[in-house]
């Protein structure tokens, strides 16, 4: 049997860490190890730790505020063949590895699956909204599809920890938080294909100041993963430079709509030409996508966002 290593970045959330570690010590399919990662945490998160003894083992850190330093301070000793990731506030669903596991057990090559999950504030009996809601699920090749826009959420994937060490762990950089994640999916999807399994795997909190609600801070650091993807693999960028467009204009359109919610008019002027640029690159001038991209937001709604 495959073995997991169960990672949980936390800082200052004892009051939620017991659930999420609970919900890993639930799973129908056991995880080898469960590592809390504490980014220098000043409540009483090591407390709360220790009263699971040798079930889960505790990784204090110095506070840097960069969830991938902490995601990495975690992997840095974890041993499972396997990685996956469960955020402090989040929770795994009973069956999340004995529905992931298999798959990427018996496909070698394959370097991650991933599945649906939903989104709740409070009552984690009231879905807010689904991961997948309006999103492609491709298997294999995911690369195009990845490049237009991210469909994958730390909780809901499942990693090869040995083609995680090829392409290097999450990346550390300030101007990178909050799309570390999407960096590293690029990067993975680059050199090896990933796999849909179909089934909800976690249940995801949204808190009313999460960062995903940030869409100019966060779209604008989408764009730098693209110029810095684009810059590491020219091949790649001249392969897919259709979805490469889509990608760009989709995540100016997302600043320039957001920056001109707030006010912000001339930002909102700046990327919308910048959008409209990358638009042109595109089949019926943009069109289609424009009309694919409405879809989508109305199928996915404002909380899963």
């Amino acid at each position: 049997m495959a073995t997991v290593s169960v990672i949980i970045p936390t800082y200052n959330r004892a009051d939620l860490l017991a659930q999420a570690i609970d919900s890993v010590l639930a799973q129908t399919l056991p995880a080898w190890e469960i590592i809390v990662a504490d980014d220098g945490s000043t409540d009483n998160t090591a407390q709360v730790v220790a009263q699971y003894g040798q079930r889960v083992r505790y990784v204090p850190l110095p506070h840097r505020a960069q969830i991938g330093a902490t995601r990495n301070g975690g992997l840095h000793i974890a041993t499972g063949e396997f990685i996956a990731f469960l955020d402090s506030d989040d929770l795994f669903l009973p069956d999340k590895l004995a529905i992931q596991v298999p798959i990427l057990a018996a496909q070698s090559d394959i370097a991650l699956v991933y599945s649906d999950g939903y989104y709740f504030t409070d009552d984690i009996r009231r879905s807010t909204g689904h991961v997948m809601d309006g999103l492609p699920s491709p298997s294999g090749n995911v690369l195009p599809q990845l490049l237009i826009g991210n469909f994958l959420a730390p909780p809901t994937v499942l990693v090869r920890r040995r083609h995680l060490d090829r392409v290097g762990l999450f990346r550390e950089d300030p101007d990178l938080f909050g799309v570390e994640d999407y960096s590293l999916w690029t990067r993975l999807a680059a050199q090896f294909p990933f796999a849909f399994v179909p089934g909800e795997v976690a249940a995801i909190r949204r808190h009313p100041s999460s960062m995903s609600r940030n869409t100019v801070t966060l779209r604008k650091r989408v764009l730098r993963v693209l110029d810095e993807f684009k810059s590491l693999h020219p091949p790649l960028f001249r392969q897919y430079n259709t979805q490469f467009h889509e990608g760009y204009a989709l995540s100016c359109g997302a600043v320039a709509a957001a920056a001109v919610k707030n006010g912000r008019w001339l930002t909102g002027l700046t990327y919308t030409l910048r959008g409209m640029g990358h638009l042109l690159h595109l089949p019926g001038l943009g069109i289609p996508a424009l009309r694919a991209w409405r879809r989508r937001s109305r199928v996915r709604g404002d909380s899963a966002r």
